[in-house]
C-alpha cells in the first residue's frame, strides 16, 4: 500500500511524502474467520479418515491449521514495516522501519538523484536514492508499476526545488 502526500504545487510550500506499508491480511479477525472455517473441516476430515481406518491421516489434520496460523503470525509482526520519502524543501528525508531495526537518512535535495535500474532476479526494477557516490535502495514494500511512477514523481518534484 503505497500513500502518496503532495503539498500544492506553490514553490514556496514545497513538501512532498511518500509511505509505503507492506499489504497485510485482515489481522486478528482474519485469522478467526479462517480458524472457524479450518477447525471444523479439518475436524470432519480427520473422523472420516478415522472410522474408515485411515487413522495416520487423521493425525496430521491439525498441520493446516498449525500452518495458517504461523503465517498469518509472520504477516502480522510485519504489519508496522514501512518504507517513507519525504521532500522538504532542501532536505530529502529517507526513514524506513522494519522488525527491530529502524534507519533515518537525509539529503541535501540538490544533490540526489533518482535511478531506476533493472535488477538481475525476478525481472523487476530497483529504485534508488544517489548521492555523493553512495546508492540507497528504496521500495521494496512496492510493486515495479509503484517504483516507476514514484520515480518519476520525485525526479519531478526534485525537479522544483532546484529551479
Amino acid at each position: 500500500m503505497v500513500e502518496i502526500v503532495r503539498a500544492d504545487d506553490n514553490p514556496a510550500c514545497l513538501h512532498f511524502c511518500v509511505t509505503a506499508r507492506p499489504n497485510s491480511v485482515s489481522g486478528h479477525s482474519g485469522w478467526l474467520i479462517a480458524m472457524a472455517i479450518l477447525i471444523p473441516s479439518c475436524t470432519i476430515a480427520g473422523i472420516i479418515f478415522f472410522t474408515i481406518g485411515a487413522w495416520p491421516v487423521s493425525l496430521f489434520m491439525g498441520l493446516p491449521i498449525v500452518g495458517l496460523s504461523a503465517a498469518f503470525y509472520s504477516v502480522e509482526r510485519h504489519a508496522g514495516d514501512f518504507e517513507r520519502i519525504t521532500l522538504d524543501g532542501d532536505r530529502l528525508i529517507l526513514d524506513r522501519h522494519t522488525l527491530g531495526w529502524d534507519q533515518h537518512l537525509e539529503f541535501n535535495s540538490y544533490w540526489v538523484q533518482v535511478a531506476l535500474h533493472p535488477t538481475a532476479v525476478g525481472g523487476g526494477n530497483m529504485l534508488a536514492l544517489v548521492s555523493h557516490g553512495k546508492e540507497v535502495a528504496f521500495g521494496q514494500l512496492m510493486s515495479d508499476e509503484e517504483r516507476e511512477t514514484l520515480g518519476r514523481e520525485l525526479k519531478r518534484w526534485l525537479a522544483k526545488t532546484r529551479h
